[in-house]
């Protein structure tokens, strides 16, 4: 009793659509000619990564820390809740 059962995330999809509806999106942004930042906007606020990366040759990374970020969001969001 007492205990709160925190769902365990079964995919990305799961995870993009409980940020969706607390209204976290996370995507890339143009950093400069040949890079790409990760931002996270919560509800109007604007947070950057501080990483870079090569829009040519770092795809792969780009996409695992947005699934990472959009899985620590949603993560935050059912422990709260």
């Amino acid at each position: 009793m007492g205990k709160q059962k925190m769902q365990v995330l079964e995919n990305i999809s799961e995870a993009m659509s409980i940020c969706f509806k607390n209204n976290v999106k996370v995507y890339p942004i143009v950093f400069d000619q040949n890079h790409l930042k990760v931002e996270v906007n919560y509800n109007g606020r604007k947070k950057q990564t501080e990483a870079k990366y090569n829009w040519k040759t770092q795809q792969k990374e780009l996409q695992n820390k947005i699934k990472e970020l959009y899985e620590a969001s949603a993560k935050k969001i059912q422990s709260r809740g």
